[in-house]
């Protein structure tokens, strides 16, 4: 296992755990983030199989050389085989966000271009309907029209040409409180939070892109903070049975 030494510590650890379907195994992923003396970061990454019970590296690490994952670790999500993150570019592609994708059957990364609106607003990823997807919102709400006062949501699907493109499937533009996006509800509705102010607490809704509905969540507790995780299954009965 990769682990931090006096004169190499580590810097960011992210981790990332999904079901290679292909092999029958469950695997997690340790992305390890040194910092160099030049102030730059150097990854190393390893995978766990639960099969074969051992931490093996991973020796294909070029993409990091260009980008670095960003956000929690709430940050990774599960879509066909793939465990995938939002980067944010480095040096001259400082200015752009890919996703950086790792593919558990052959346990490879590859990056995933992102449209230009991305460069402007917070990105997050997710699943939707089986495909990968990312919603873009404001990075500092503005009514002044200074800084993105929209929300996006688009999908990667195939296309004519044989290649995928990504499709906006959702657009709210100069709303009045920001929309966050905290995933997807049986990987068909959006679960967005509108943000709260000074008078009023945030509010939490579901959205359903091909109905067009949009269904209030109340919130059974106080409700200054919300933060929504998803369970998909567990190793470990829930219940406490074997």
């Amino acid at each position: 296992m990769i682990a931090s030494t006096r004169s190499n510590p580590i810097w960011l650890v992210f981790v990332g755990f999904g079901f290679d379907s292909f092999n029958n195994d469950y695997k997690l992923v340790r992305i390890v983030s040194f910092k160099r003396n030049d102030g730059l970061p150097f990854v190393r990454a390893e995978v766990y199989s639960w099969k074969e019970g051992v931490w093996k590296e991973l020796e294909d690490t070029v993409c990091f050389d260009s980008a670095i994952i960003c956000g929690g670790q709430d940050g990774v999500v599960v879509v066909d085989g793939s465990l995938n993150w939002v980067a944010i570019g480095l040096q001259r592609y400082a200015d752009r966000k890919v996703v950086i994708s790792f593919d558990m059957r052959r346990e490879v990364f590859k990056t995933i271009p992102l449209p230009a609106l991305t460069r402007i607003g917070n990105v997050k990823v997710m699943s939707y309907m089986g495909l990968l997807a990312i919603a873009v919102y404001p990075l500092v709400f503005a009514a002044n029209g200074n800084n993105m006062n929209r929300f996006e949501f688009s999908v990667l699907s195939d296309c004519e040409d044989g290649r995928k493109h990504w499709t906006n499937v959702v657009l709210a533009e100069n709303f009045s409180k920001t929309l966050v996006p905290m995933g997807t509800w049986r990987d068909r509705e959006l679960m967005i939070k509108q943000m709260g102010d000074r008078d009023n607490h945030p509010k939490l809704f579901l959205y359903d892109p091909i109905d067009e509905r949009t269904k209030r969540l109340p919130i059974d507790c106080v409700d200054l903070y919300v933060q929504c995780y998803s369970h998909v299954e567990s190793l470990v009965s829930v219940d406490g049975r074997n």
